[in-house]
């Protein structure tokens, strides 16, 4: 499925209802911009109700941690990262 959309001025851009409703984007939802071999990826991100259930036994530490959600940020940007490459 192709569509063209416009980029607006302040580099604002309308999805298409179709392209809306089959991946659940919403007013306020949250989508990864990745740049991919010359191309633009939008990812969909799923929201929690406790962000804890996303990285459950995801992170597996080797000491404690001071800082759990920069370290959980870190990790799932990562993981992010090496689907796309």
């Amino acid at each position: 499925m192709s569509l063209i959309v416009e980029v607006g001025k302040y580099g604002r851009m309308v999805l298409p209802k179709n392209i809306r409703k089959k991946y659940g984007v919403k007013e306020g939802s949250r989508l990864i911009a990745v740049g991919f071999e010359g191309r633009i990826i939008l990812v969909p991100v799923k929201i929690y109700d406790k962000s804890t259930e996303a990285l459950y036994g995801s992170v597996k530490p080797e000491k404690p941690i001071d800082e759990p959600k920069s370290v959980a940020r870190a990790h799932i940007r990562k993981k992010i990262s090496e689907e796309y490459v």
